[in-house]
């Protein structure tokens, strides 16, 4: 049988992936011409197998086929309207992304504290709060990348991943929520890995945190705590604030009440909503509330300031394309 650069994309179409989508994980400088020879096919083989983390094996047969290299231990946990094979596309990507930040860091991994000893660490350092961009610091300083998964193929966007590739953990973020939202996702993914939850080589899918209190297994449960306990102070956090108010008066209260507890103003109304089901006007709050730059915007100005001087323009590149596709 007589292979393509056209029956390759055929392939990957047939796995609901699109030809647009999977040229967009080619480097700049390909042309499909260089397909046209087996050594050509099996290059293009190899650089797409390492941006959507596929086996090689697999992608190298022909015809080729397009099986993900996924996790040993992966946990998912399906909400209504995902699908596994919408999570395992969002795995693939993670891992991929994480592979390339972990070779491309020089920090080495120090397991984290305590979500106590955490908070004390920050606040002590003269913080008025543990914020996103604190446990952005705390998380590179131990030496664990945090990415914000951004990729247009994926189908549905997962609120965090713990993973681990060779007993290297990292953390992926990709909900598309501005402001608020990340910290506590953070924090969460945190106390997976600072918990022991993960792996060597294993990955723990959160498609939604903490949206109910039903059927969550015990690790939920726990990183629900340890996130609690390092934003709030308290593991059993559950804060009652302003739910018929006003948003601009509603903004003035958890200001001055995350001023006067040491919590994150924003994480002050979000565990208000969660607790009150006052959705629409914590949205509308939250716009208040919001920085010049997003969470989203944060989180990969932190990426791309960490990773080392000498990372392959290639890499840097598939990188971009994983985290920033704009």
């Amino acid at each position: 049988m007589t292979e393509s650069m056209q029956s390759l994309y055929s392939a990957f179409r047939a796995h609901g992936l699109p030809k647009r989508q999977v040229r967009a994980f080619l480097p700049s400088w390909w042309d499909d011409e260089i397909a046209e020879t087996p050594s050509g096919l099996q290059q293009a083989k190899f650089i797409l197998a390492r941006a959507l983390n596929l086996k090689l094996r697999s992608i190298a047969e022909t015809p080729a086929r397009i099986e993900f290299d996924l996790p040993e231990q992966r946990r998912f946990r399906l909400i209504k309207g995902t699908t596994a094979d919408d999570v395992e596309l969002a795995v693939a990507l993670a891992r991929s992304a994480s592979k390339i930040v972990l070779s491309n860091i020089e920090r080495p991994y120090l397991r984290p504290a305590s979500a106590a000893d955490i908070r004390k660490k920050i606040l002590s350092s003269g913080k008025p709060w543990v914020g996103l961009s604190d446990l952005l610091d705390y998380c590179w300083e131990c030496g664990i990348p945090v990415i914000h998964l951004a990729s247009s193929i994926m189908k549905k966007k997962m609120d965090g991943i713990a993973m681990s590739t060779n007993d290297r953990p990292s953390i992926v973020l990709s909900s598309k929520k501005e402001c608020g939202y990340l910290l506590f996702h953070l924090a969460h993914e945190l106390g997976h890995i600072a918990l022991g939850h993960v792996d060597a080589n294993g990955a723990i899918v959160d498609t939604e945190i903490a949206k109910n209190d039903d059927g969550r297994d015990d690790d939920e449960v726990a990183a629900d705590e340890f996130a609690l306990e390092l934003l709030a102070g308290k593991a059993s956090a559950k804060l009652r604030l302003g739910r018929f108010m006003p948003a601009a008066d509603l903004a003035r209260v958890v200001n001055n009440y995350g001023a006067t507890n040491r919590i994150d103003p924003t994480h002050v109304l979000l565990n208000c909503a969660h607790n009150g089901n006052f959705w629409p006007l914590c949205t509308k709050t939250l716009k208040l509330l919001a920085q010049k730059v997003s969470d989203k915007g944060l989180v990969s100005s932190y990426l791309f300031s960490n990773l080392a001087e000498e990372i392959k323009e290639d890499s840097l590149d598939l990188l971009r394309a994983l985290v920033d596709p704009e």
